[in-house]
């Protein structure tokens, strides 16, 4: 999901729209809640764009402070089981308008935030056709035609240096966090750690809290959130012969599987065969 994709969220109470399009913040009209700290209470806004953490309010909020947050309309306290895994605050539920919901930590300066599906294919496609709808212009979100209508050179372009909005394939929780594409890492010695890949297309630096000598295959990558494995039994590396890694990306308003080399060093990574009938990688020299 690009960084510029602006939220529409409403209460999970009572259902109502907490946009408000009297007061914008970067651009595009502000989410509004109620925010209550100690014996305070008054409006916030937070800017609705996904990444970004604007955010204006009636009173000063300081940083690490716990917040209690309410519905403006229906004075529900909005808060839900689900705790911070950074700062062990409660998460804020808020629905999206097009199904699913996005939870963000109730922390005043924590940037922990992510997305969450039941039914994530059916829920992520309305959610890209309705910000296509919204924004026409944006490259990478137009409607793709047939793949029977579709020549080579007319084929969607996911050019070097898009960012990559990534789910995992089996609890499809964003893998994206504060500036990384985020897994979990086993080495050959058995040795587990996490690691943190650039989130843009074909920009390839990397870092892991473990050591991986270069040119070693890895035992494992796996999801953080639900340790499930990313290995795709059925992928191979198209240039080594490695294991292959299977994550999804959010482009053209739909999914599509996205496959990496578990070989450290190794450039390549590739889209499905079925994908590739309508999108192409910008080619690049290394990964």
């Amino acid at each position: 999901m690009s960084s510029e994709i602006a939220l529409q969220v409403k209460c999970p109470v009572c259902q109502k729209s907490l946009m408000d399009r009297r007061h914008k913040l970067d651009g595009h009209p502000s989410v509004a809640l109620t925010v209550k700290l100690k014996a305070k209470k008054g409006w916030m806004r937070l800017s609705p764009l996904y990444g970004s953490y604007a955010i204006e309010s009636e009173f000063e909020l300081p940083a690490g402070a716990a917040l209690k947050i309410f519905c403006p309309k229906c004075e529900a306290e909005l808060t839900s089981k689900t705790s911070c895994d950074k700062c062990n605050a409660k998460m804020v539920p808020l629905l999206l308008r097009e199904g699913g919901r996005v939870l963000i930590c109730a922390r005043k300066g924590c940037k922990k935030h992510f997305l969450e599906f039941e039914d994530a294919e059916e829920a992520l496609s309305k959610f890209y056709e309705s910000y296509a709808a919204d924004n026409p212009d944006v490259p990478g979100l137009k409607p793709a035609a047939p793949a029977a209508e579709q020549p080579e050179s007319d084929k969607e372009i996911i050019a070097s240096g898009s960012y990559l909005q990534s789910y995992c394939p089996h609890c499809q929780h964003s893998m994206n966090t504060e500036g990384s594409l985020l897994m979990g890492v086993t080495g050959r010695d058995g040795k587990k750690g996490e690691l943190h890949l650039s989130p843009y297309l074909n920009v390839f630096t990397n870092r892991s809290t473990i050591n991986i000598p270069h040119g070693e295959e890895v035992k494992d990558l796996s999801c953080t959130h639900c340790g499930h494995s990313l290995i795709d039994p059925k992928s191979k590396c198209g240039r080594c012969g490695s294991r292959a890694a299977r994550i999804t990306l959010s482009a053209m308003h739909k999914l599509v599987s996205f496959f990496i080399c578990m070989r450290k060093g190794c450039t390549w990574h590739g889209l499905s065969d079925q994908d590739t009938e309508l999108i192409m990688l910008e080619d690049s020299k290394e990964w």
